[in-house]
């Protein structure tokens, strides 16, 4: 088992967590597979929790856009858990913010799936 990232079902949203400071193309690979396998699993509502990572290079950037887009064709959706700081001024930055809604907790997070 993959330790780097952590997956938690909450009321039918998958909460897939990044267990890292940095996250490279070192990760890319097995980040993408983790989110594959949670959509293969059903859960067609993902939350990606950035809160104890400060750092994603353009691999993760681009497993991020391209997994987006696969999911909302299929009628699924992603959002994400990115506290204020560096690893949002880069998603800021690099438009991320425009393709995937942030929050900054949990509770924001899961919340804005039962709002939508």
């Amino acid at each position: 088992m993959n330790e780097d990232f952590t997956v938690e079902i909450v009321d039918g949203i998958a909460i897939v967590k990044l267990n890292m400071m940095r996250a490279t193309i070192k990760e890319a690979q097995e980040f993408k597979k983790t989110l594959q396998s949670v959509f293969q699993n059903g859960n067609h509502k993902i939350i990606i929790n950035f809160s104890d990572c400060s750092f994603v290079d353009s691999s993760i950037v681009g497993v991020i856009v391209t997994f987006s887009k696969e999911l909302k064709i299929k009628g699924g959706e992603i959002k994400s858990i990115i506290q204020e700081g560096t690893l949002l001024n880069l998603f800021t930055q690099t438009g991320l913010e425009k393709i995937i809604r942030h929050y900054p907790n949990r509770e924001a997070a899961l919340a804005s799936f039962t709002h939508n």
